[in-house]
């Protein structure tokens, strides 16, 4: 189970202050694509990097110049009665009229997903809330959202 939420310009208070686990990618650029890591991105564990670099604005990319520059878990969710784990995503939505939307889709080591859309063009941090056994993630892809409107 899952929720999703976007939240202003404000940074979370718990950032990371390390590299956490490096994913790689071929699909860097590509509006369609996924990274995955050989080791898990954990709780508190860093920031996510892909093919070595933290700045994930040129590889994990959609239309209208959608794209997030950073990502991390945190074990400190909004709400913590509810959720134990929280994704956080620095990113913003397709820009222009009717644009879209941004999918991002988080896998964890169960094999469990976590979806986040972003829809705003504003750059703004954005987080996903999820409850897990085994919450370290192991993949994330990225597409347009092919949902309804």
């Amino acid at each position: 189970m899952s929720d999703t939420h976007a939240v202003s310009d404000s940074a979370p208070v718990d950032q990371p202050t390390s590299t956490g686990a490096n994913f790689s990618s071929n699909d860097c650029g590509q509006t369609y694509g996924s990274a995955q890591g050989t080791a898990p991105l954990l709780p508190e564990g860093g920031w996510l990097a892909i093919n070595g670099n933290t700045d994930l604005s040129q590889c994990v990319v959609g239309p209208s110049d959608a794209s997030i520059s950073q990502a991390y878990v945190s074990n400190r969710a909004p709400l913590p009665a509810k959720y134990g784990y929280c994704i956080w995503v620095y990113g913003q939505g397709p820009s222009g009229f009717d644009s879209g939307r941004f999918e991002l889709i988080f896998t964890d080591q169960s094999n469990s997903s976590y979806s986040l859309t972003l829809f705003s063009s504003t750059p703004a941090w954005h987080f996903v809330e999820y409850n897990s056994d085994a919450p370290g993630i192991t993949q994330i892809s990225w597409k347009p959202w092919q949902g309804p409107l």
